[in-house]
């Protein structure tokens, strides 16, 4: 039967790039080979019919009932399961250790299903005919549980009474199957989800499993930071925008399911970071392996990083290591997260970076907008006399090429954003009701978009770039795009015995200036529109680089520079004064 009704629609399978097609019971055309499934159904209307062919036959639609409209039954944790194995799996293929997903992500995530009374334990949440889960993400080892060993067979085989009983639920909470199913929910618990049992506890979310992936990135200290994270999941390399998609063709969306899955933005750095450290409290996560200056969170070597994407001299790296070691920010103690700790910090490890870089430069430069021009002029007579040596870095000729390059990349970032389709490829309804009238305005839309395309003749397959943690590829002898990193810094070096002085004694701190209210003298923050031109770019350019607020680089350069010279005993006001902000 399937031969027959499939043997006029020869298009090859985007995945597979074979042509084995098959309908499954709910009349939509999938893949025998990759199991891909597709919109097309049995009774949509062809091509042919749509270019205005005469109509020789009718289709009688389905014979018999559909009996998978309402899915298998899964709970909404299981559905947050699968989100976090396709992202784990995202994660290993983007060059992250495959512990993470057999381990350690696992691993976490049981102790989450422990703690929230989901599983692992003799008394679960009230939910009606709860079952045990099967993974895919299964791990002997459990590292990080630390109340109790765990297992997924543990669920069955410690708790008998679990099996055979079924909680009742509350007089509003009880529905009948055909409302659960079909109006309220997809899953047994979604309608369920956000009610008083579920909030005493930390709920899971989308930003949340994002949250799990960081902890888990943490713990094994892997190269992909928060902004990569952040950045890969904009590109889609990591699943977390319509991820529910991908979900097998039997878990069923429906009513509150879509309030949970479907997300309309990306969470920002802060968002995740803080809801990171309240999930590692919930935990009790214990003291998270160090990191040394052989890690690639260490200031020392993730600024590598950094003066490489924003195309400055390699030289600028003494300067930070000595700035790194003079403010103590390299230090394992101040660097390794404790969640537990009475003083427990988060560090935002690539913001810290760039605020480095951003202070060696202002050492160096002042960024005051006219002695970085002046050094600039000096550096250009000095390359004019030594055509055939090294050439000394000229920041003017860096600001300009930089500026351009940001602009362009800005615009495409725009551009970008503005042709993403928010809405999913996977129609969504709240209700059985819906679906024939939905899935009808889809095959329309898709039959449409076809035609136009080839009467504009603009069909052109774009090809996805390689998923990379750079924004800027610079490369040695382009002429257009010059490299800057073999240039030299000795002729800005001014310091004595190895000691981090300024160049001069013009360097101005970020966020502070002398209050002028007479007999005050204390500092007040210094207000951004007073900021200098060049300063202010290079808090735009490594902003842009990490995907952060403006705001939140310029206050990490202002905490560093606390630290950097001692200014906490300067910031204890002398007296108040009401000007003062």
């Amino acid at each position: 039967m399937d031969e027959e009704d499939t043997r006029d629609f020869r298009e090859a399978c985007e995945r597979c790039a074979v042509i084995n097609w098959a309908i499954s019971d709910e009349g939509k055309f999938f893949c025998k080979s990759c199991h891909n499934v597709i919109e097309k159904t049995a009774d949509a209307p062809s091509e042919i019919f749509m270019q205005n062919a005469r109509v020789n036959t009718v289709s009688k639609g389905l014979k018999k009932r559909n009996k998978l409209d309402r899915g298998c039954e899964w709970y909404v944790c299981e559905g947050f399961q699968y989100v976090l194995n396709q992202q784990a799996k995202a994660l290993v293929a983007l060059g992250a250790s495959p512990l993470l997903k057999d381990e350690t992500l696992c691993n976490i995530w049981r102790r989450y299903l422990q703690k929230t009374q989901q599983a692992y334990t003799n008394k679960p949440i009230d939910v009606p005919h709860r079952k045990g889960m099967v993974s895919e993400m299964v791990s002997d080892s459990s590292e990080l549980v630390t109340n109790s060993d765990i297992s997924w067979s543990s669920l069955t085989e410690n708790d008998p009474e679990a099996q055979d009983s079924s909680i009742q639920l509350t007089k509003d909470a009880v529905v009948s199957e055909d409302e659960a199913t079909s109006i309220r929910s997809g899953s047994i618990d979604g309608s369920l989800y956000q009610r008083a049992t579920y909030r005493k506890e930390l709920l899971m979310t989308m930003p949340l499993t994002l949250a799990l992936c960081y902890l888990a990135l943490l713990w094994l200290r892997e190269a992909i930071t928060l902004a990569d994270l952040l950045r890969f999941v904009s590109d889609q390399q990591i699943p977390y925008l319509n991820a529910f998609q991908y979900f097998p063709e039997e878990m069923k969306l429906y009513g509150p399911d879509i309030r949970i899955f479907q997300v309309q933005s990306i969470p920002s750095y802060e968002e995740i970071q803080t809801k990171m450290h309240e999930l590692a409290v919930f935990l009790d996560m214990p003291r998270f392996p160090e990191i040394t200056e052989k890690c690639f969170l260490h200031p020392d070597i993730l600024c590598i990083k950094y003066l490489i994407e924003a195309n400055l001299p390699e030289n600028m790296h003494i300067w930070i290591r000595r700035l790194v070691k003079k403010m103590g920010i390299g230090e394992v103690d101040f660097l390794t997260y404790h969640p537990l700790s009475r003083r427990a910090k988060m560090v935002k490890y690539e913001v810290q970076a760039a605020a480095v870089i951003v202070i060696a430069l202002k050492l160096l430069f002042v960024l005051n907008d006219k002695h970085e021009w002046l050094l600039s002029n000096r550096a250009k007579e000095i390359n004019k006399q030594n055509s055939e040596g090294v050439k000394v870095f000229q920041f003017k000729k860096w600001y300009m090429l930089m500026r351009n390059s940001l602009d362009e990349r800005e615009k495409e970032a725009e551009d970008q954003a503005a042709r993403h389709l928010w809405k999913c490829e996977k129609p969504l309804f709240f209700s059985l009701k819906d679906k024939s009238v939905i899935y009808k305005k889809k095959r329309m839309i898709h039959s449409l978009k076809k035609q136009f395309v080839r009467l504009t003749g603009s069909h052109q397959t774009v090809e996805k770039e390689r998923p990379s943690s750079f924004k800027f590829k610079w490369s040695e002898g382009n002429l257009e795009r010059p490299c800057f990193r073999k240039d030299s810094l000795k002729e800005y070096d001014y310091e004595k015995n190895k000691r981090i002085r300024t160049v001069n004694d013009r360097y101005w701190v970020s966020c502070l200036k002398i209050c002028k209210e007479k007999s005050c003298g204390h500092l007040t923050k210094f207000e951004e529109k007073y900021f200098p031109g060049s300063y202010l770019f290079v808090l735009k350019l490594f902003s842009f680089l990490l995907g952060v607020e403006f705001s939140m680089l310029h206050l990490e350069v202002c905490q560093l520079e606390h630290r950097l010279f001692n200014l906490r005993e300067a910031l204890k006001p002398k007296r108040k004064c009401k000007k003062s902000k």
